[in-house]
């Protein structure tokens, strides 16, 4: 699916297999101004884009991007659960420099990190998961609320949102 940016090269990019339980680490950066993200338990629909079906690891420059001043107390910042729950400590780098990242997915908690920090984490298919989303911008998606889907497992995605973003060292664990 192509990003929101509407970029006419790219697309989002997704593993080629589902996980369930797993732990994720990668680095990033990002130009000025950049805005990404890194999308989990993702689940194919057809003509949806895969942020109305999975949680995000959000990618930005938090410095010159405005999403960084939306949503509640930096719930868009990076690293942050796309806003749902902010990162914290905001430690991130600044543009043109690399970060690390991780995103641990295990019966349900989810925790991200970024910079050698555990910046937040959560439970997936509480009650307080369900009333969260319910309150926000993915309260009429009704893949986003049961991310994972039936199996509660889905791909990794890299979101193309139209703007200059590197990845590397990817890399994923299951976890059993």
């Amino acid at each position: 699916n192509r990003g929101e940016a509407g970029a006419v090269d790219g697309g989002d990019i997704i593993f080629d297999r589902k996980f369930k339980d797993f732990e994720l680490t990668f680095e990033w950066k990002v130009s000025k101004g950049a805005n990404s993200g890194v999308f989990y338990l993702v689940q194919e629909i057809e003509g949806k884009p895969i942020w109305e079906s999975s949680p995000e690891y959000q990618i930005l420059d938090n410095a010159n991007h405005a999403d960084a001043k939306r949503g509640v107390n930096n719930n868009r910042q990076s690293a942050s659960l796309y806003d749902l729950i902010p990162a914290v400590p905001q430690n991130s780098n600044p543009f043109g420099e690399w970060n690390s990242g991780g995103i641990v997915v295990y019966k349900g908690t989810v925790t991200h990190s970024q910079n050698g920090e555990n910046v937040l984490t959560y439970n997936l298919w509480t009650d307080q998961w369900k009333e969260m989303v319910e309150k926000g911008k993915f309260k009429d998606c009704e893949h986003f609320i049961n991310a994972g889907g039936k199996n509660l497992e889905g791909y990794i995605g890299l979101q193309d949102h139209g703007d200059d973003v590197w990845f590397r060292n990817i890399k994923v664990k299951e976890l059993n």
